[in-house]
């Protein structure tokens, strides 16, 4: 029995394939740490983006905020602007009235 145990070592094919499973085992292994990496990349990218995805949020409302206050402002002061002309026109509108009573009151009273 030991001859043929003996045998089998110094044989050259029963040595490769010695060699062969030794590398599958191998590679094996290394893949299994290929794919943990992997796994701990992927993790660490998800954990990127969501924090990315925060930040965006917070600029974009931050900016839709700012926009909401311009445009506010900027209608306060188109409602002054409105306001003064009208206060403006009514001015005007009872000036031109009150001539034209005038010029009515002086023909009633034949001083025109």
């Amino acid at each position: 029995m030991a001859r043929q145990s003996e045998r089998q070592h110094n044989d050259p094919v029963v040595a490769a394939i010695e060699r062969v499973l030794k590398v599958e085992r191998d590679g094996a292994g290394e893949l299994q740490q290929s794919q943990e990496q992997a796994g701990q990349l992927l993790s660490q990218a998800r954990a990127q983006a969501a924090a990315i995805a925060r930040r965006a949020d917070a600029s974009i409302s931050q900016l839709y905020s700012s926009y909401l206050q311009k445009v506010q402002r900027d209608i306060e002061k188109l409602m002054q602007s409105s306001l003064s002309s009208a206060e403006h026109d009514n001015a005007h509108d009872r000036e031109m009235l009150v001539r034209a009573v005038r010029r009515v009151a002086a023909k009633l009273t034949g001083e025109a």
